[in-house]
């Protein structure tokens, strides 16, 4: 979201999203090593790294799971702790001149904590607020060695309704509390501004509107600016739809050219297939809109909005063939991940938890708006039902999961957004402070906030988006005020009670299962929900008894129930079966994609034991390739194609190709360089540059060439992979047509990360020696480019440029001295017979 994330390294990029993937793959880890420390022993921890305790006024560090730890995002990254040590205590709140910093909280009502302290004490909190409770929460302190209990005076709230936030005097108190303090807060103009003018919105004050009504206008009135923004697809986003909103609530025609600029922008800048970038889409390879987005590729969280803000717009009317172009690619491409998981970060693999900071309520809510997308809607909302273990887990943080998460669950009706929020209830109530405010906490990838004294009584959230504005928005679903909080909500989209407890029980389904008999486990790979499916196949694995299931898994796996299939199959690949292999082959040629995707993993997990099928998948990986164009939207990525890929060219060829009968070889090489996406591609890297033959490189040779020069369209962040390795392939053998392409990639290489990039191809073409000597006026222009790159504002000035113009000189020289010209080789030369 910082701007000044754009000078982040491609290295950086790239480490952060493999981080990503890897933690998409595993579906979770064990529990950390590390123990919790005793508090009451030492207090040697980090104090800007703690959790807001409620409305007692208190902020507290407590021991929380390794980041590294995956398993942490489906809601247990504090559950190894037992002792809380205050670290702040707010002047004026109800523990002032109670509690003070260094006090650990060992229990509550008389005890100690045995299980999760920070839940339990929310808990506590919950119980002391309701009438019964009387207001008093009880806490048992140790301070300097001694233990005693002290008690806490909270204001009395309630306790929610079964239907909250909906029929529920405590959710209403707590929402007026909230719109106070959101009265007070600033309108900045910017796309977090604007998060504040849609909480206003939708907090059902009439109060507000003439104020809501400048910040309008003025919004409006930077339209034309924010379209030029580096971060324009955010801007524009958030922007259009607080205008839109505003429009339709008040019909204020002020702002009706602003969201038309906006809107068109949106369209015009949606990149091929559907996506977004920070920013907006390059030009297509013919030079009109919709080209690939650049580097480092999609940005679902940006995307998602700014599609959702064109939906918005088009209900204002803004009525053009690029509008309607767009909404259809989007759709297209967020629904193929139906049935699937959670919408990950880019042009990836789905997420395999029921949400991911909030994408999948964004993706809900994105297709509610469009009314005629009945079985998108029900699916997304589902699983933001069943999402309320894994809230607290976000890219940069999990802003945008407390932003999306209420909104996004009460597409699927009321009873699926009362379930999501009696489930996660007891967050609510602790990230609520005494004043009626709300706390971010979380930090990357998840865990406590930072903050420190000057910082407790401020609103600063995630990035600047106000946490107040984000629970507004929540809290104010029952007004149904705005559209994004259900006016003018289709109910046929609604889920029904059957619906609701399923996604309830899938939600719980990774702790549910441990306990679960195996038979059970494989009831559970026909769940509705593709994340459970994994869950059970991932604990059946674990059980002896699973072993003797084989065959019957494998029947499963070739049945007619789609969704068994794939959890059977998965299942297969855990256990690593290896009777199951051909069946797995088998499963390579079914219609349904995300079975075939889970039959590729399944290989891939079966290592070495599936090399005698390596014959079977290299046919099945250039007979699954799919063309470019017209897109495929049933997986517009080919990312099914991909994890075959994959499966074959990062694991079973990985080590050798000698006994690899090239026939079958070259195709489907020559498929995956055609993939469309750039992880995909990806996956020759090793192969390109260390095991083709020289043979295999005459016989791909156009092939290769092509695979160099001319970039994948989808998942840029990868899409120099393949080209460095293609071009290394043609230079190893010096092969002619090398030489020429070295130039063209150096001249794309303008992005982040290009100074390593640059200097690796500077090398390659040196080696030509006086070979290369036609292109050293070639290279001196290449050196005025970047120069011109620097001046637009394009690249950095500084030592990433110094970088990148001192390789090339370097090539310049080196081969202005060479005295050899070694052979080459040309492509239209003799190829190996196929």
């Amino acid at each position: 979201m910082d701007k000044r994330a754009g000078l982040v390294s491609s290295r950086t990029l790239v480490a952060c999203a493999l981080i990503i993937l890897r933690a998409a793959a595993s579906g979770g880890a064990g529990e950390t090593a590390t123990e919790p420390p005793d508090l009451t022993q030492t207090q040697a921890v980090d104090r800007s790294q703690t959790y807001n305790l409620g409305a007692t006024g208190l902020r507290g560090w407590i021991h929380t799971r390794a980041a590294s730890d995956f398993d942490g995002v489906q809601g247990r990254t504090t559950t190894s702790s037992r002792q809380i040590l205050v670290t702040h205590v707010g002047r004026g709140s109800p523990a002032d001149g109670v509690m003070e910093p260094g006090d650990v909280i060992l229990g509550v009502d008389g005890g100690r904590f045995t299980a999760d302290a920070r839940q339990s004490l929310a808990r506590a909190i919950q119980a002391a607020e309701a009438e019964a409770g009387g207001g008093i929460l009880r806490l048992t302190r140790w301070r300097a060695g001694q233990v005693d209990e002290t008690r806490l005076a909270l204001r009395v709230l309630g306790t929610y309704a079964a239907t909250a936030p909906y029929d529920c005097p405590k959710s209403r108190r707590l929402l007026e509390d909230a719109c106070d303090v959101l009265a007070t807060e600033p309108l900045r103009s910017d796309l977090f501004g604007a998060v504040n003018g849609l909480a206003l919105l939708a907090s059902g004050r009439p109060e507000v509107l003439p104020r809501v009504a400048e910040f309008a206008r003025s919004l409006a009135a930077g339209a034309s600016a924010v379209v030029r923004d580096d971060m324009r697809t955010w801007e524009c986003g958030y922007r259009t739809l607080f205008l839109a909103e505003y429009h339709l609530l008040t019909g204020d025609p002020a702002v009706l050219p602003a969201i038309e600029t906006l809107t068109l922008a949106l369209a015009r800048g949606q990149g091929r297939y559907g996506t977004f970038g920070h920013g907006f889409s390059e030009p297509a390879a013919d030079g009109g809109l919709h080209g690939p987005i650049p580097p480092y590729g999609p940005v679902n969280a940006a995307g998602l909005i700014g599609n959702l803000a064109i939906v918005m717009g088009r209900a204002c009317g803004v009525d053009d063939p690029e509008v309607t172009a767009a909404i259809d690619r989007g759709s297209r491409f967020f629904a193929s991940y139906v049935g699937k998981g959670a919408i990950p970060y880019g042009e990836h693999l789905p997420w395999p938890h029921h949400d991911n900071n909030g994408k999948n309520a964004m993706a809900a809510a994105f297709f509610a708006l469009q009314e005629d997308r009945s079985e998108e809607t029900r699916f997304f909302s589902k699983m933001v039902t069943a999402s309320f273990r894994n809230r607290e887990y976000g890219h940069t943080g999990q802003g945008f999961s407390y932003l999306w998460g209420g909104p996004g669950a009460a597409t699927g009706g009321p009873a699926a957004a009362a379930a999501f929020f009696r489930e996660a209830s007891w967050h609510f109530d602790l990230v609520r402070r005494c004043d009626g405010s709300f706390t971010y906490d979380g930090s990357e990838q998840y865990g406590p906030g930072s903050t420190d004294d000057d910082t407790y009584f401020g609103k600063s959230g995630y990035y600047g988006l106000s946490p107040t504005a984000s629970y507004v928005l929540t809290y104010a679903l029952p007004l149904r005020a705005i559209r994004l909080t259900g006016r003018a909500a289709t109910v046929a989209q609604w889920l029904d009670d059957g619906d609701v407890a399923e996604a309830v029980a899938s939600g719980r389904f990774d702790t549910d299962r441990a306990t679960m008999a195996a038979e059970d486990l494989v009831a559970a790979l026909g769940d509705w929900s593709p994340v459970a499916r994994g869950w059970a196949a991932e604990e059946l694995a674990r059980r002896p008894e699973a072993r003797r299931m084989v065959p019957r898994l494998i029947a499963l796996a070739e049945g007619p129930d789609v969704r068994v299939a794939q959890g059977a199959c998965e299942a297969l690949g855990r256990l690593r079966a290896p009777e199951a292999l051909p069946a797995l082959v088998r499963l390579l040629a079914h219609e349904d994609r995300w079975l075939r995707t889970k039959a590729a993993q399944s290989l891939q997990r079966l290592g070495d034991t599936a090399r005698p099928a390596v014959p079977d998948m290299l046919a099945a990986v250039a007979r699954t390739a799919e063309p470019l164009d017209p897109i495929a939207w049933a997986d517009p990525i080919q990312l099914t194609h991909g994890e075959l890929a994959a499966a074959l060219f990062k694991g079973l060829l990985r080590s050798s190709l000698d006994d690899v009968d090239r026939h079958l070889l070259h195709p489907a090489i020559r498929a995956v360089s055609r993939n469309a996406d750039g992880m995909a591609r990806a996956t020759l890297t090793h192969l390109l540059e260390h095991q083709l033959t020289v043979e295999d490189v005459q016989a791909l040779g156009p092939d290769i060439l092509a695979a160099a020069t001319v970039p994948c369209p989808a998942d840029t962040m990868f899409r120099n992979e393949i080209r460095m390795a293609a071009f290394k392939a043609l230079a190893k053998y010096r092969f002619r047509e090398g030489i020429e392409a070295g130039v063209g990639l150096a001249r794309t290489q303008g992005g982040h990360g290009s100074e390593t990039r640059t200097g690796e191809i500077m090398r390659e073409l040196a080696g030509y020696g006086a070979a290369a000597g036609e292109i050293v006026p070639d290279l001196e222009e290449l050196i005025g480019f970047f120069n011109a790159e620097c001046a637009a504002g394009d690249f950095p000035t500084g030592p990433l440029n110094d970088a990148r113009i001192e390789a090339v000189r370097a090539a310049i020289r080196a081969i202005e001295s060479a005295t050899a010209a070694p052979p080459l080789r040309a492509l239209s030369g003799p190829v190996l017979e196929e």
